[in-house]
């Protein structure tokens, strides 16, 4: 499989096998005094990151540079990094010992975070990120405990304190204040002298103090300076720790036990490939129904023109589920709720319009204000009917409708033609006509599909 990157340094675009991307992208990150096993699993969770790029997982590829899937951006695409230097051969091999094997997560590649050292126990991504990812659940960490943190000791003067911070720290003047494990249990004469201090776990007399450190008087106070802030841990916590899972692979766990320890609830299969006969493969779309329950004719034709399309999207590999597939009747709010709980790529409702002169006639296609790729997919879809169809472009709208609303995902409503027009309703009730409109719906969707796939929009 080959992926288009974009060299930012050098300004061009080339094609690189997943192999060798995956090697690199597991060089560039490995630690030192790597185990086999652990670097299996960086190849696996490099794999995993690129699976996320592509258009069978619904990755929409490089945002910044249309045409390309990944860039080498830092920070962008690419987060992981990318070696431009000889790659080692144990790299090469466990990239060839772990082949096409990602992470999922309820069908998805997974985001597969890491860190260096963890220094105990790995972090919830609400705490880091904001928002709860199932996967990314705080495990205890005692493998990374023999490690070193790098440059975990940081030291701040009140001032930097102050400017980095941006708060203001001080003390009031004549007051001698505690500080817990240094200066404590202080006692002070009427002239504002300590006569007794505890300082650490022994106790001093005044004198004692003034005499050892050579100070000029029992009158003296105490101000923080400098600050030694010391950490344990090197990184933001999330995912797996860099340390304890070269440390389980020295201890013989495998890769396989590594992953699954560090990512909750995911499961390790088959990276899919492209598939010529199957160009859909990986889409994933929720078909609407407009009407039905009623015994209306509209509702019936509705769903005669959405089975025929779902069956045209399944051949072309697309993942296509109904919001109803029989005569029954639907509030919008079970419609939509339908689909959010398939969380799809695309929802198309397909309905017809009505208005009480009859002589109104033609499509029209709807989509959410704001939503962009609702905007595009309309606009082929409406492409692909006019010159199937020779219907009358009554244009595409956005609208407040509440499934483009409340459905979580692109979303069109095509009201394909007037039901209350004779001549329009003679069409509709014509099989031909209706295996012609889903076909014509169908080439609209795959023209979207295919520029997303080439990252063209």
């Amino acid at each position: 499989m080959l992926f288009k990157v974009y060299d930012c340094e050098k300004e061009l675009s080339y094609g690189m096998e997943l192999d060798e991307l995956t090697a690199r992208i597991t060089s560039f990150n490995r630690a030192e005094g790597h185990e086999v096993e652990y670097l299996k699993a960086l190849a696996v969770m490099a794999r995993t990151e690129l699976a996320r790029k592509t258009f069978i997982y619904s990755g929409k590829g490089c945002e910044r540079h249309r045409g390309c899937d990944i860039c080498t951006e830092p920070g962008h695409c690419l987060e992981y990094g990318l070696a431009d230097t000889e790659i080692p051969k144990e790299v090469f091999d466990a990239v060839a010992s772990t082949d096409r094997i990602i992470m999922l997560f309820e069908g998805r590649p997974i985001k597969p975070f890491f860190h260096y050292r963890c220094g105990g126990a790995t972090e919830n991504s609400e705490n880091v990120l904001g928002n709860r990812i199932t996967y990314l659940r705080r495990v205890l960490c005692s493998f990374c405990k023999d490690d070193k943190d790098r440059d975990s000791d940081r030291y701040y003067t009140v001032k930097e304190l102050e400017e980095l911070l941006k708060t203001r720290l001080s003390k009031a003047e004549g007051i001698y204040c505690n500080i817990k494990g240094m200066f404590e249990d202080i006692e002070v004469d009427e002239y504002g002298k300590i006569s007794r201090i505890k300082i650490g776990t022994k106790s001093f007399k005044g004198t004692e103090v003034r005499e050892l450190l050579k100070l000029n008087s029992t009158r003296f106070d105490y101000i923080p300076v400098k600050f030694l802030i010391k950490c344990i841990g090197t990184g933001h916590g999330l995912g797996l720790c860099q340390c304890g899972a070269n440390s389980m692979a020295r201890s013989g766990m495998s890769y396989q036990d590594i992953l699954k320890y560090y990512y909750t609830g995911i499961s390790l299969e088959q990276m899919e490939m492209p598939d010529s006969e199957k160009p859909l493969k990986g889409i994933r779309i929720v078909l609407d129904a407009a009407h039905g329950g009623d015994g209306c004719d509209e509702g019936n034709i509705n769903l005669d023109i959405v089975l025929r399309l779902k069956d045209l999207l399944e051949n072309q590999g697309a993942e296509v589920f109904l919001t109803r597939d029989s005569d029954v009747g639907m509030v919008l709010s079970d419609r939509a709720a339908i689909s959010n709980g398939k969380r799809p790529d695309l929802f198309l409702s397909i309905g017809q319009n009505s208005f009480p002169n009859q002589t109104a006639s033609g499509t029209e296609i709807y989509y959410y204000r704001g939503d962009s790729q609702g905007e595009k997919l309309s606009k082929l879809i409406m492409e692909s009917i006019k010159s199937s169809l020779s219907l009358k472009d009554r244009g595409v709208r956005t609208a407040d409708f509440y499934l483009l609303r409340e459905v979580k995902t692109s979303a069109v409503i095509i009201q394909l033609l007037y039901i209350s027009n004779p001549q329009d309703e003679k069409l509709l009730r014509d099989q031909s006509f209706r295996e012609a409109a889903a076909a014509a719906v169908f080439r609209g969707i795959r023209a979207y599909c295919e520029k997303l796939q080439n990252n063209c929009i």
